[in-house]
């Protein structure tokens, strides 16, 4: 949650801020599997400073005691921000534990047949809430039991990516600049940058100033980087690893179009993020990403037709678009607009 890149990483913190700020600080436990120690520092980022919060470092029983401890006292409400850890659920319920629970979902790892243990804890919560409705038509249609419950609540814009200029001022960029974001791991081979590579000649010949910049770091990177040596100009891509937050707003300042054809997005908080900037995005027609933009912020793309994909990167990035109307469209999925979605469907009260 606090030590982790992830977008995963980065909604569950959003949804802590959101519950701090419903509830209070002080009404707050959290129990974070993955982290070591959690320490004021990391709460103040979430406006929850104050909270009980415990880091297990990725001990599953430990996970499991800590839940239970809390829960075991009263009356408890639980919001879970990954279907794998709802399943604890259930059975803390069956120990005598009295609490409700909602679920968060954010994509690929819903879009396939469940465990019977998660398909039990998602029929048992409360609510379940689906970062896209792609994501909530792939669960449902798979489980109809879930269909009452289970509601569309699209991720938010990170307050640090807050559009910064709503004048409509934000900087042009490097002409031809195309960036991607994206960890580069081993199981997420199919975020289509490979395709972006491969379709770069095509463009150069058509814009010889295109240049792609790669954000991200993990073992993906070396297929990445063979496969850039084989095009005719392979000092066109870059390959810029991890970046902090400050240069990664710099990257999306610099860049003339955001590029991401990926086929697994649950969602995708980096176009918002792009989209804060001024900067239009161009997605592949899988998952949710379609959902986030429209036609006057981004464009969508077959996935895996480097030819198609080609043609409309030259067509985005001779297009004049209006950065004041793709940051409207950022806008949309505001941080507090987010709160505000999701207080009306959690029923939790100021």
């Amino acid at each position: 949650m606090f030590r982790a890149p992830g977008g995963i990483a980065r909604v569950s913190r959003h949804y802590l801020q959101a519950i701090a700020g419903t509830v209070g600080p002080s009404a707050v436990s959290l129990v974070v599997l993955n982290d070591d120690r959690i320490g004021a520092a990391d709460l103040r980022v979430c406006e929850a400073e104050g909270a009980d919060a415990t880091g297990c470092n990725r001990a599953k029983g430990r996970c499991a005691w800590e839940l239970w401890r809390r829960l075991r006292g009263g009356q408890t409400h639980v919001t879970c921000t990954h279907v794998a850890l709802s399943v604890l659920l259930p059975w803390l319920q069956r120990l005598g534990c009295r609490f409700t629970y909602d679920v968060v979902v954010h994509g690929i790892e819903v879009w396939q047949p469940l465990p019977r243990s998660q398909v039990r804890s998602l029929t048992g919560a409360r609510k379940v809430f689906s970062v896209s409705d792609y994501t909530r038509r792939e669960l449902v249609g798979r489980y109809p039991q879930l269909s009452s419950h289970c509601h569309v609540l699209p991720n938010a814009l990170d307050p640090s990516f807050a559009t910064s200029h709503a004048d409509g001022e934000a900087h042009l960029g490097v002409a031809g600049r195309i960036l991607a974001v994206s960890r580069l791991a081993a199981h997420d081979t199919e975020k289509g940058i490979d395709h972006l590579i491969r379709a770069l000649p095509t463009i150069r010949q058509a814009l010889p100033q295109a240049h792609l910049r790669i954000v991200g770091r993990g073992v993906d990177e070396e297929r990445l980087r063979a496969i850039a040596r084989e095009i005719p100009e392979p000092e066109a891509v870059s390959f810029l690893g991890q970046l902090t937050d400050e240069d990664l707003r710099n990257e999306f300042s610099d860049c003339e179009l955001f590029a991401l054809p990926s086929r697994k997005e649950g969602f995708g908080l980096v176009y918002l993020e792009a989209m804060a900037a001024g900067k239009p995005c161009l997605v592949a027609d899988a998952g949710g990403a379609p959902e986030v933009i429209d036609e006057a912020s981004g464009v969508v793309v077959p996935y895996g037709e480097v030819d198609a994909l080609a043609r409309a990167v030259i067509a985005a990035l001779k297009k004049q678009w209006r950065a004041e109307t793709i940051q409207r469209r950022a806008h949309e999925f505001s941080f507090p607009a987010f709160v505000e979605r999701w207080r009306s469907l959690s029923s939790l009260k100021l």
